[in-house]
């Protein structure tokens, strides 16, 4: 099993860049690089995403659903459940979670368990590790235009 995580500190408070992770425009432009669309359906616990991926990902329509979410602790868990044909990942898991680091800054924690599919773990990594630089550089991106 792969299990990818990372951290970076945001200079933002915890609450603006919650709203990255809780609404569906902040998840969009977290999204950007590797991301081309996504739509939704419901919100919170329970809601899918579907997203058209783009980039290293190649392209393709993955579907994810939000087994956890918390508001009061601001984080969430992402399931895939349909791996659109591209992903090489079996049992998917994208854990994100925001933590008060004062008033005007936070960090950003990710992190992604999977189990490759015909390839080594090693290859896997880099594909998830992509996703996590361009998600870290859009949120702080946002941040620094006002975005959030």
């Amino acid at each position: 099993m792969v299990v990818n995580q990372q951290a970076t500190k945001v200079a933002a408070s915890a609450e603006r860049v919650w709203k990255l992770f809780s609404t569906h425009d902040g998840q969009r432009i977290a999204g950007k690089g590797y991301v081309s669309s996504m739509e939704f359906e419901g919100n919170g616990l329970g809601m899918v995403r579907t997203m058209r991926t783009e980039g290293h990902l190649g392209v393709a329509s993955v579907v994810e659903r939000c087994d956890h979410y918390d508001e009061v602790n601001m984080e969430m868990t992402y399931q895939i459940i349909d791996t659109g044909g591209l992903v090489p990942f079996a049992d998917y898991r994208g854990f994100a979670k925001v933590i008060r680091a004062g008033p005007d800054a936070c960090i950003v924690m990710l992190r992604s368990t999977f189990i490759p599919v015909d390839m080594s773990e090693a290859d896997a990594k880099k594909i998830s590790e992509k996703n996590f630089e361009f998600f870290f550089q859009n949120i702080k991106a946002a941040v620094a235009a006002g975005a959030v």
